[in-house]
């Protein structure tokens, strides 16, 4: 009787193992695919690149420093779900504060635009045959799920920005 638990014991320590060890190389899989998507690109690509985030960011900084404190406070309550704190936000915002956003939307649209330009054809299709794989190897719940993670452990790192 006592062996049957320590075997038992055992079988159910390796299949924790085994599952924990190959949920952590599914998740290096996709760092490892943004890595080469990054190391295939020039150095002018990359350059780009941070330009964009830094002007995203900072007309994400502008746009909240314009909200009121009542903006504000809609901004930052947690008893919302997003979707009703995006309504309520919307709801309260100045021709000048849509505007803003307006022009945000515009300008990230130009440059994702520019960087398309920029692409080789060899880039292009590096990019298209990772989203093949993606698709042959995930189903669409899982593929949302994994770019849901990728987003939640980038803003994590980020700080939230």
């Amino acid at each position: 009787m006592k062996s049957i638990k320590i075997i038992a014991l055992v079988a159910i320590g390796l299949l924790v193992g085994i599952s924990s060890a190959d949920a952590q190389q599914n998740q290096n899989k996709g760092k490892n695919n943004n890595n080469v998507a990054v190391e295939m690109m020039t150095t002018q690509q990359k350059q780009l690149i941070q330009e964009q985030r830094d002007r995203i960011k900072e007309k994400r900084e502008l746009f909240k420093a314009s909200l009121t404190e009542e903006q504000l406070a809609i901004f930052d309550n947690k008893d919302l779900t997003r979707q009703e704190r995006r309504d309520a936000l919307m709801a309260t915002l100045t021709e000048t504060q849509k505007n803003l956003m307006q022009e945000h939307r515009k300008s990230i649209q130009e440059s994702k635009q520019e960087f398309r330009n920029s692409m080789t054809s060899e880039q292009r299709q590096q990019i298209r045959s990772r989203m093949q794989m993606n698709r042959e190897t995930h189903g669409g719940t899982e593929l949302r799920e994994t770019v849901r993670e990728q987003r939640r452990q980038r803003m994590h790192n980020n700080g939230g920005n």
